[in-house]
């Protein structure tokens, strides 16, 4: 299906609604007085994590003013852009996409991979019944390496019910950069993070209905 009148506007279905031509409008406004400092129009099948590090560099490049600290929802908070982040010394205040997956369907009342604890000497998981975990393979796309419980032992555990729900046993996915997305998450469920998100809202919304003018700030939200 394509829109004579527009065809760049690609054909997406939003909630319940039906699929009809949209775009998506990425913007970021400084955190102190909400001046819009960045923006981009694409099609409405660009998600919007896609765009936060060009929005970062746009606003840095608009700016001169390097970006301290992104404010997000939890439509940015993937291991992606929480690993970029790091890299390149932002602090994350975005909310994660896991804590809205996490309780949804196979995974609810599951113990998430937190609940496991890694030996980094070993390079081994144990469970919380302390069972082993042994690295089995390497998902590229991902960039996490996947750690398995046996089987056997995951069908004759007391815990089951709560841990896995497959056949085949438990695994657990280790990021090839895990240490800087513990340190992004612990960053994204601080409160401070929780309180510049709620701010964040009001700061956003006011941008798509007024404008106004204000000093460079060193805290972005997308």
């Amino acid at each position: 299906m394509m829109s004579q009148s527009d065809p760049d506007a690609a054909c997406v279905r939003k909630g319940g609604g039906e699929s009809r031509p949209r775009y998506h409008h990425h913007r970021a406004v400084d955190d102190y007085k909400g001046v819009i400092t960045a923006a981009e129009t694409t099609p409405g099948t660009i998600a919007e994590n896609k765009k936060l590090l060009d929005l970062i560099d746009q606003h840095q490049k608009n700016t001169d003013c390097q970006v301290q600290t992104v404010i997000a929802d939890h439509k940015y908070g993937t291991n992606e852009n929480y690993v970029a982040c790091q890299e390149r010394g932002i602090e994350t205040h975005m909310g994660e996409v896991t804590r809205y997956t996490a309780n949804t369907g196979r995974k609810e009342g599951i113990f998430g991979d937190e609940a496991f604890s890694y030996d980094p000497a070993a390079n081994l998981y144990r469970c919380p019944a302390g069972q082993i975990l042994k690295p089995r393979r390497v998902h590229a796309i991902r960039r996490t390496l996947e750690y398995k419980a046996s089987a056997k032992i995951c069908g004759g555990c007391a815990l089951r019910a709560q841990c896995t729900r497959s056949a085949y046993g438990r695994t657990v996915q280790r990021h090839e950069k895990q240490e800087l997305l513990n340190v992004a998450r612990a960053q994204a469920n601080s409160l401070g993070a929780h309180r510049n998100r709620q701010r964040r809202w009001h700061l956003m919304e006011k941008s798509f209905a007024g404008k106004g003018e204000g000093e460079k700030g060193s805290n972005l939200n997308i």
